[in-house]
């Protein structure tokens, strides 16, 4: 009989991060590159295929806002369906679709097809980035969910930045056709070493409670001594949440902590989707080239992918909120910064690029970071699979409104004056949300201890 109990929390807590979580991390972080490199290819191949299509850009905003309805729908469904039957599947799942209707792409020969094989790309892309990032968060220890967390999602800028390097190469000599093929080809591989190497999440098989060799497993990479101790029985400090998972989000004093992380969401998403879908226009319109706009493109991804490793040191170094406030400040004062001299030289146009980069997706990094700790683990994935769709509304209504400001004739500098204003709408999201959690934790009464697995 058991004589000491340990919680799954516990045992992340008190134990190095092991080498076996700095691989599940990183297997985490190659899938989000991967959604990286698909869901922003789009934008630096938009004005090559509008020659191949024989229309013009501005048009394609359309097709390619129904393409991210897919992402929104696969942020949903997969989002739920990983909280019911484990989050291992559902990332196998993901990977695969959006991996064969990504090679599908490369030979649309209409608009519509481009619309269609995006919405279904999408999603699997809606699926496969929520549950990765819940999934690495689960693994984490406490001390190191936000940095983690950022480290991951810098997965999908650090896809983008490979993708503007890459078209600097590819477009050229192979077409735009290329990035889809290698963008599609990837994902299939991604998804073979998921259901190989990956495990399943421990707070899930412990609250199970059925499979107590692969828990013992698993725990042997991360503490062998507790795994080999035949008293010791670990259970879930993660309570099972009856209904539907959905409903959990507005109970609990949740309704409105819900509600101010969709504005965020929303609102950082439809900031990086202005300028991952229509920067390499802007500059094109400008007088850029096709290696100058992918080069600049893939600048304005390296200094998102500094920034999001950045802001999460800082915000587990430092107040959260506070940290967030200042980085929607500076993210709205370089979208100005870059409409202004989007017209400049092009060794001006990198340099604002990167600041670009590293202040607005410094920002959406920050945000994605809030939604995987504001839930707990039974509608985890839920709440950030709806909060990461509400953010695909985002993506999805940016390209419209971008294509519209366009056919208006606007320049670069009112486009991006006008849509940075969306950046001091978060920041006040941001600030009431601070003032609501604290208030909350203030009356919270302390949980109690859990769910334990029977003979672990």
């Amino acid at each position: 009989m058991a004589t000491r109990t340990v919680s799954v929390r516990e045992v992340f807590d008190t134990t190095p991060f092991t080498s076996y979580q700095i691989g599940i991390c990183s297997l985490c972080f190659l899938v989000v590159f991967f959604d990286g490199f698909d869901l922003t290819m789009i934008g630096v191949a938009l004005p090559k295929i509008a020659d191949t299509l024989k229309t013009t850009p501005a048009a394609l905003g359309l097709a390619v806002s129904a393409g991210l309805v897919g992402p929104l729908v696969g942020a949903i469904i997969l989002g739920m369906l990983a909280d019911r039957w484990g989050r291992k599947l559902m990332l196998f799942i993901s990977a695969v679709i959006f991996g064969v209707f990504t090679l599908l792409t490369a030979w649309i020969t209409s608009v519509e097809q481009l619309a269609l094989f995006r919405f279904l790309a999408g999603v699997g892309l809606g699926g496969a980035i929520p549950n990765a990032l819940a999934f690495g968060c689960e693994y984490a220890p406490s001390r190191k969910r936000a940095t983690l967390t950022t480290t991951m999602w810098a997965g999908m800028a650090v896809g983008a930045l490979i993708v503007g390097l890459s078209a600097v190469y590819l477009i050229p000599n192979y077409g735009w056709q290329a990035l889809f093929i290698v963008g599609g080809g990837a994902p299939l591989v991604i998804g073979l070493l998921v259901m190989l190497f990956l495990p399943e999440s421990l707070e899930f098989l412990v609250r199970q409670g059925k499979d107590k060799e692969r828990i013992r497993k698993i725990i042997s990479r991360i503490s062998p001594t507790l795994a080999r101790d035949p008293d010791v029985e670990f259970y879930s400090t993660e309570q099972k949440l009856p209904g539907v998972p959905v409903k959990h989000l507005f109970l609990e004093g949740r309704a409105l902590t819900t509600l101010l992380l969709w504005v965020a969401f929303f609102g950082s998403f439809y900031l990086i989707w202005i300028l991952l879908a229509w920067a390499p226009t802007f500059l094109r319109q400008s007088g850029a080239t096709v290696q100058q706009y992918s080069f600049a493109f893939a600048c304005i991804n390296f200094g998102s992918a500094l920034a999001i490793i950045t802001i999460g040191r800082l915000m587990d170094k430092f107040n959260p909120f506070v940290t967030l406030t200042f980085a929607f400040i500076l993210a709205f004062i370089s979208f100005l910064v870059f409409g202004h001299f989007a017209g400049s030289s092009f060794p001006v146009i990198v340099i604002v690029s990167v600041v670009c980069g590293f202040f607005i997706f410094g920002a959406n990094a920050g945000t994605v970071a809030l939604g995987t700790i504001s839930y707990p683990l039974d509608i985890r994935g839920s709440g950030v699979g709806w909060a990461y769709a509400i953010g695909k509304i985002g993506s999805m209504v940016a390209p419209v409104l971008g294509g519209l400001c366009l056919s208006l004739k606007w320049s670069p500098g009112r486009i991006c004056g006008v849509n940075g204003l969306v950046a001091l709408i978060v920041m006040v999201a941001i600030l009431v949300l601070w003032k609501h959690v604290s208030s909350t934790r203030r009356s919270e009464v302390p949980a109690g201890t859990g769910v334990k697995a029977e003979g672990t």
